[in-house]
């Protein structure tokens, strides 16, 4: 390929169908009266114009005459007319498209292209277009008018397609426009929000079709520090290595899902070089062809397959090399797979470098050192079961309130990352006797204050609610067995001519009196509620129940839920039919339904934890009033490590 012409940039006029593997090319459209136009051809004849879908009005000079009747029929694009028409690349996707070959012939098809867009009423904005030519090339007058470059600087659907120099420069800029747009979300007065724009609308998601173009060629860990910093603005946390590496890891790991560009950007060339090869065959020349697939001469894909970054995940490397001997990219997903892999191993390598620090650090021993590594593992574990997380990046069709305060997320942050609330130990403001250590685990073992109670009330309001909108008219804390009136289970309902009673508990897995909870979260997800359930809640029904005179006709199941959100299994299952039920009451789908039930769920969980913590004194809630927009904003100061940040919490009325 000697030069290339592209027409406009995306999204800037309305397109024109051409080619064989083409879609539209960029025009400007002609009034609607003229109908919509029949595919034009790459390699030269007339269309078939359409029959206008109503007669232009007469001397109106607006509307152009309609092209004659009976003008021969374009052929069928294929790679035979694209052959027929000289060029050795012609390809479009919606309104842009590049084309490409020698300059005589490229000016020649421009010509022929311009004039069957002429026919049906359409024309092209050559102001709009990039000329990108060899250096002392001499520029046809057919190709007059329209911008240069030079070859090495070619773009093409906003990702650069030149030299390794012209590709790190187009990135520097994005990588520029990426960081600003990080300090603006940092600056919303809504830290949640804030978070999940972060989380949505930039950092990896903004230039991951930049990491597909240009690779390891350009090192995004700027980017990655950009979104690092963003989050310490948002939250007021300092994250060191350990906690950025959990940070940066998917959701369903336990992490915020801040993924590092640095450690995807060569994953992402190498997918999006093995997916854009199965299309070559329909975009350029049988003779250009053996050339654009010789990927090892390809200096971008060498270099991401060598990024050093991949060096450590062998069994990404394995993978890689089979789908290089049998070309096959797992259908076109081979970024996802890939990406998974590393994400698993690296999830792997944390977990075992964070319990070797704690035995490096010298301030625990023995036994103490094992619980401490248990309950590392335990809370990943927890953090990472199904709807734990739905409360990181709120919902969309969710109520607007459950979105938590800056102080609220700063402490759930804080918690699920493993990092201390507080500089010191303090007494808790809950009991008055216990102390309030720096990590939270008084606080959320303490049942003094009353907090236990309204996060467990809170959550029994909205497993009720979900059951009323599902007809199941259910009965919240009233005596339902007919040999005692003592036992009143928090919601009980019958479905199918079952009676179903249920018994809302929150555990924490974490706490030190029963370490047999944290070996059964560091064992698997929802371990901790699954133990609590069997030990404690399951028993305290089964004598009941069985006196009752159908004792077949009765269900206890005890809904139990640990301090990070993970449900034992039993729980998840009712759950589930509750939703369903509400799901055809409200006609949306299950999975609607379920996304907001578990969404609003794990909400109060969050919420219910966060606001325990900040009572106990644990993180002070040490309210001040600071003027603010239309009314006074409550605040509270959360301390941290070596220095003290001032939340802004919601506006309050005056």
């Amino acid at each position: 390929m000697h030069d290339v012409v592209v027409p406009p940039n995306p999204g800037e006029q309305p397109p024109v169908p051409a080619a064989p593997a083409s879609s539209q090319a960029p025009v400007e459209s002609a009034p609607a009266s003229l109908g919509q136009p029949e595919p034009l051809d790459a390699a030269g004849g007339r269309p078939t114009p359409p029959e206008p879908a109503q007669a232009p009005g007469s001397g109106d000079p607006a509307v152009p005459p309609p092209p004659p009747v009976g003008s021969p029929a374009a052929p069928r694009a294929t790679d035979g007319a694209l052959s027929q028409a000289g060029l050795d690349l012609l390809t479009f996707f919606l309104d842009d498209g590049a084309a490409g070959g020698e300059l005589d012939t490229l000016g020649h098809w421009l010509q022929g292209f311009e004039d069957r867009a002429a026919a049906v009423g359409l024309s092209l904005n050559r102001g709009k277009c990039r000329l990108s030519v060899a250096p002392g090339a001499t520029i046809p007058e057919a190709l007059q008018g329209i911008e240069t470059f030079p070859l090495d600087d070619i773009q093409h659907l906003g990702v650069p397609c030149g030299s390794p120099e012209t590709m790190r420069a187009f990135v520097e800029e994005a990588a520029k426009s990426a960081e600003r747009k990080m300090r603006m979300i940092a600056s919303l007065p809504d830290a949640h929000v804030a978070l999940t724009l972060l989380k949505f609308c930039a950092g990896f998601v903004s230039v991951v079709h930049l990491m597909r173009a240009v690779g390891a060629v350009f090192d995004f860990a700027c980017i990655d520090q950009a979104t690092q910093s963003c989050l310490a603005t948002i939250t007021g946390i300092e994250t060191d290595a350990s906690a950025w590496a959990l940070a940066s890891l998917p959701v369903r790991l336990g992490g915020l899902g801040l993924h590092s560009c640095a450690d995807t950007a060569a994953i992402a060339h190498i997918a999006a070089t093995f997916d854009g090869e199965a299309c070559l065959p329909s975009l350029v020349t049988p003779y250009v062809l053996p050339h654009a697939m010789l990927l090892d001469e390809d200096d971008t894909f060498l270099a991401s397959l060598e990024d050093p970054r991949l060096a450590p995940f062998e069994s990404v490397l394995e993978k890689i090399q089979n789908v290089l001997q049998a070309r096959d990219n797992y259908g076109g997903r081979g970024q996802k797979v890939w990406s998974a892999t590393v994400h698993d191993e690296r999830r792997k390598a944390l977990l075992i470098s964070m319990t070797e620090e704690l035995g490096r650090s010298g301030r625990l021993q023995g036994s103490a050192l094992a619980l401490k590594q248990v309950q590392v593992r335990a809370r990943i574990q927890s953090c990472s079961a199904q709807h734990a997380s739905a409360w990181l990046y709120g919902n969309a069709e969710a109520d607007p309130r459950l979105w938590l305060s800056p102080a609220e997320l700063a402490v759930a942050i804080r918690l699920r990352l493993g990092l201390p609330i507080a500089p010191m130990p303090s007494i808790c403001r809950l009991c008055g006797t216990g102390s309030a250590d720096v990590d939270g685990v008084h606080a959320r073992s303490c049942f003094s204050g009353g907090r236990r109670t309204r996060m467990h009330n809170a959550l029994r309001d909205v497993i009720a609610d979900f059951a009323r909108r599902g007809l199941l008219a259910p009965a919240v804390e009233r005596p339902v067995f007919s040999n005692t009136e003592r036992k009143r289970p928090d919601i009980s309902y019958v479905r199918d001519g079952t009676t179903v009673v249920l018994d809302v508990a929150v555990t924490f897995p974490l706490q030190p009196s029963n370490p047999q909870y944290a070996k059964r979260a560091a064992e698997k997800p929802g371990g901790a509620a699954t133990a609590y359930a069997t030990a404690v809640k399951e028993g305290k029904y089964r004598g009941i129940i069985d006196n009752e005179p159908n004792p077949r006709e009765w269900l206890a199941v005890p809904l139990v839920v640990d301090t990070f959100g993970a449900w034992c299994p039993g729980a998840l299952t009712e759950l589930r039919q509750i939703a369903r039920k509400s799901a055809l009451r409200e006609d949306r789908t299950a999975s609607a339904a379920c996304q907001d039930f578990f969404h609003q769920l794990s909400f109060q969980v969050a919420q219910g934890v966060a606001r325990i913590v900040i009572s106990s004194g644990g993180a002070r809630p040490d309210e001040e009033v600071h003027p603010g927009a239309g009314g006074s904003v409550t605040a509270s100061r959360v301390f941290l490590p070596g220095r003290t940040c001032l939340l802004a919490g919601q506006p309050r009325s005056q």
